[in-house]
């Protein structure tokens, strides 16, 4: 426990590291305030479950179209330029959400959210692929993964509540207004990094199409050639089957059951907010004991339990415990299957290996999604809650058979301007960084797959 909070104190003393999870912190923050205004206004403005779950899967399609492409373009751009633009066009695509004032103008948060995740398809793979680049202790890999969670943590306690708040007394524009700022401040901290370049080298434009195909396939085999990811992509697709429709019912159960208005919502968040500080802060004692991959599958399987749990409650106060609960589980849950993901993938592959991984479980929650959006009202939202809980536990299962891999032993090369245009021929000796992939995990709560 010590070492890692001594891990902890050197990446944050690391300017490239603090500046990143700065800029996140503060840009997921504004993420809150922005997916908790969608939903409750889809919700206050048509009364439909579906038409709230029709804006969750305008957001997840994109990682399912995009995101194998997305993530081969980010492997041969600029990572630090990657995330800055994509920040800014986030930030200005959050302002079309304040042209909303009536039902009939929904379909402008559907188009908002479908644009805002295609850009988040660059960014993410980008920003999870520099992550190692300035990370410099490969000893540090998992008290880095557990402050990049961590800042799930710092913003569902500084964002959900303020957020039902904001929604609550000044509106939903503030919402959008405050969420449009905070991308703007991320791409100001990100602009002040040093992120080394590793990319891979140009072609020419008559060869990108088919140079895009073909790096598409080596990511899909690499991700299917390695027993990790296998086990990673079966653990995160079976979680997806059950969060999916969490992600489009939650809204609507809460409010349609239990009354609960846009600042009871944020209540939730911020609830689970400080269980994952609490998961955050035990991460290190719970590594020391257990495999990562029996850590993943406990955590996961109590995830299940209590989101099933939720579904069974006569009130809402039972939901604080059981969303503290699921907080106090997550963060160490992610966090080892993201260790085990970053060590079974080399750097030139990390952007289109995670794409892929994404963009395959990614289908498993549309399916679910699309399932709870069409026939969550006619069963029940109850049941919803209850089916999706028993998958996640049964896929805390599948995580205890994840193979776990061995750290890849690379070490940094220097890499002249003679062997730049070489490093496709020569990817696996020149690309000799850190070995972190990939893609962000899934994310188990109602924000969806980010």
């Amino acid at each position: 426990m010590a070492s890692t909070r001594v891990s902890a104190l050197r990446l944050l003393k690391n300017r490239n590291f603090a500046l990143l999870w700065l800029g996140q912190t503060i840009s997921f923050t504004g993420d809150y305030f922005y997916w908790l205004a969608i939903q409750v206004m889809v919700y206050q403005l048509t009364g439909s479950a579906l038409m709230v779950g029709l804006s969750v899967i305008a957001s997840a399609l994109p990682m399912l179209l995009l995101g194998p492409i997305a993530g081969v373009f980010v492997d041969r751009w600029d990572r630090r330029r990657t995330m800055i633009v994509a920040d800014v066009a986030r930030g200005l695509l959050v302002l079309l959400c304040l042209l909303v004032r009536s039902a009939d103008q929904v379909w402008i948060y559907y188009v908002a959210s479908f644009l805002l995740s295609c850009v988040s398809r660059f960014f993410f793979p980008a920003q999870n692929a520099a992550l190692p680049l300035i990370v410099q202790d490969k000893d540090d890999l998992l008290a880095a993964n557990g402050l990049m969670q961590a800042v799930q943590t710092v913003t569902l306690i500084l964002g959900s509540g303020l957020a039902g708040l904001a929604i609550g007394f000044l509106g939903a524009g503030a919402a959008f207004a405050f969420d449009a700022v905070t991308f703007f401040l991320s791409a100001g901290t990100i602009t002040l990094m040093v992120v080394p370049r590793t990319t891979g080298g140009r072609r020419a434009v008559g060869g990108q199409i088919a140079a895009v195909w073909g790096e598409i396939r080596e990511g899909v085999a690499c991700l299917f050639g390695s027993q990790t990811m296998v086990g990673v992509l079966i653990c995160l697709a079976a979680v997806q089957l059950g969060i999916g429709a969490i992600n489009v019912v939650w809204v609507p159960f809460f409010q349609g059951t239990f009354g609960v208005g846009p600042e009871g919502l944020g209540v939730v968040d911020l609830v689970q907010g400080v269980g994952m500080g609490l998961g955050a802060l035990v991460l290190g004692l719970l590594a020391a004991r257990l495999r990562k991959s029996m850590l993943a599958g406990w955590s996961i399987a109590v995830i299940g339990l209590l989101v099933g749990g939720i579904g069974l409650i006569p009130q809402f106060g039972y939901v604080i415990p059981l969303s503290f609960g699921i907080g106090l589980a997550l963060v160490p849950g992610q966090a080892a299957l993201m260790t085990m993901m970053q060590l079974a993938v080399p750097d030139l592959k990390r952007g289109r290996v995670g794409s892929a991984l994404n963009a395959l479980t990614t289908l498993a929650g549309l399916l679910s999604m699309a399932a709870a959006a069409g026939f969550g009202e006619m069963i029940g939202l109850r049941t919803v809650y209850l089916v999706c809980g028993a998958i996640v536990a049964l896929s805390g299962l599948l995580a205890f058979r994840i193979r776990e891999p061995a750290p890849l032993e690379e070490g940094p090369r220097a890499v002249g301007p003679m062997e730049a245009g070489a490093v496709e021929e020569e990817s696996e000796r020149v690309r000799v960084v850190e070995p972190i992939p990939v893609s962000p995990l899934v994310d188990l709560e109602h924000g969806g797959v980010e």
